[in-house]
């Protein structure tokens, strides 16, 4: 064995105690990032499989740390005697070694598998050197994680002969997450450095790994060692994710509908609900719904079943300025109609006038007016009168509901001004229906005019029907 590598140096063995009195001295003040990291009395995973040890096909010195070199690094491929080593020329009392980096260990772990640990087994020999850096290697880039020993005697790079010291293990993952991939990689390896003290030296015959892996239990339904929950699949979106882990808080966890707003989840494989959509659009000329895919729906058709009357009038005005806009519809002897069937407006009840028009009865227009103490009044015990000069409400200055029991039930709404919904008259064509719908109940009053009952039309200023 090269004398470089052995005790043979008297004065060496002479300083020896001196240069570990020293040492323990520098450590307590020394910058060097050194942590004691292997795993002891880890509990290993169950049912692991291991491929290795492992050599690599690639050592070589990386400089990106320490000031040393190691020379001969290939000679750390096989344990064969023959060394990468790094002394020091002069007498200085600490020096780093560079990283002696090892990649290429040639895994075959089959895609699937989850990696469970990694093991890394350094044969090593010197004098007066200890561990500085051991770290794995993913991807090409050095990791943060540090498995270097203490400088203490017991951890000494002490020759003649070679030591074995191993790094991590079953059920050690060395601060990342792995695929069979990474391992797989040429360049999945690891990095080690030394420092040396009084002109110590340090040498490494082999480098090897051992890898620990098992099959991907993830989605049979129990929660197996590495997996924080199992829902028994493999699909993301469920707070418990393809890799069974639990979902971050916030992550979106939909479900078969978007009427119940958006679930999202807690954090803990729990799926918190959302806020359920409001789908009232305040306007009672449209029936709300949810659908479970779109979302909300305002639908505008025209309802069914509402009353008639003998006669009906429509006038619509809509001049510039918008103060000279004007609306008015007459439902005149009309079906027999109690003061209940109007609900109380005086209380919460509210009306709207709708205007549809064509053959799918589009909605054009809607006028909504609320229910108000003040602004509306009983007509005895036969309906309700509604008055705002000011028209505050869509426009509506006036609205008539007086019931009778001999067919001669009557409607009235009037409004102007600039409040007015505002639309292009032209769009009025056959048919024209108009219903006056309220939020108490169904009753409803309607008015249908046709051709032949347009007065004024396709006129987008004025338009005027008498249906009789």
């Amino acid at each position: 064995m090269d004398c470089r590598l052995t005790r043979c140096n008297p004065e060496r063995a002479r300083g020896l105690a001196s240069t570990r009195s020293r040492l323990s001295a520098w450590f307590a003040t020394a910058t060097l990032a050194i942590t004691a990291s292997v795993v002891v009395g880890a509990t290993s995973p169950a049912a692991a499989q291991s491929e290795g040890p492992n050599n690599p096909s690639s050592v070589v010195n990386d400089a990106s740390f320490g000031t040393q070199p190691w020379l001969d690094p290939q000679n750390a491929a096989i344990s064969d005697d023959m060394y990468a080593f790094f002394n020091l020329t002069v007498h200085e009392f600490v020096v780093s070694s560079q990283y002696l980096k090892a990649t290429g260990f040639g895994f075959a772990i089959p895609d699937g598998n989850v990696i469970q640990g990694i093991e890394m087994r350094l044969e090593r020999t010197g004098v007066s050197a200890f561990d500085q850096n051991v770290r794995i290697v993913k991807g090409g880039a050095i990791g943060a994680t540090n498995k270097a020993l203490p400088p203490d005697p017991p951890h000494e790079w002490l020759g003649p002969g070679d030591l074995v010291k191993t790094y991590g293990g079953n059920g050690d993952l060395w601060g990342e997450t792995w695929s069979p991939a990474d391992i797989n990689s040429t360049v999945f390896g690891v990095a080690v450095s030394a420092f040396a003290v009084d002109s110590g030296f340090g040498g490494v015959d082999s480098i090897s790994i051992t890898v620990f892996y098992a099959p991907n239990l993830c989605g049979n339904g129990q929660i197996d060692a590495g997996e924080q929950c199992d829902d028994g699949n493999l699909a993301d979106g469920d707070c418990c994710s393809s890799t069974c882990q639990f979902d971050g808080a916030g992550t979106p966890c939909p479900d078969a509908t978007l009427c119940n707003g958006d679930e999202t989840c807690d954090g803990a494989g729990n799926c918190d609900p959302g806020t359920a959509l409001d789908c009232d659009d305040n306007d009672l000329c449209t029936q709300d719904s949810c659908s479970p895919i779109s979302g909300c729906v305002n639908d505008g058709s025209a309802v069914g079943g509402c009353r008639t009357a003998l006669k009906s009038i429509l006038i619509l005005k809509d001049k510039s300025p918008d103060t000279k806009d004007k609306l008015v519809w007459k439902w005149v002897k009309g079906q027999s109609t109690t003061q209940d069937a109007f609900g109380v407006p005086t209380g919460t009840t509210q009306y709207a006038l709708c205007i549809h028009a064509g053959t799918a009865a589009a909605l054009l227009a809607s006028y909504n007016v609320p229910g108000d103490a003040m602004k509306w009044s009983a007509i005895g015990t036969k309906g309700y009168k509604y008055t705002d000069p000011a028209g505050s409400a869509a426009g509506i200055t006036k609205v008539l509901l007086k019931g009778s029991a001999q067919d001669k039930a009557k409607c009235l709404v009037k409004g102007k001004g600039t409040n007015l919904d505002d639309f292009d008259l032209t769009d009025l064509i056959d048919p024209v229906t108009v219903q006056l719908v309220n939020s108490a109940n169904t009753t409803c009053f309607e008015s249908t005019f046709q051709q032949a009952d347009f007065i004024k039309f396709g006129d987008p200023v004025q338009f005027k029907a008498k249906a009789q």
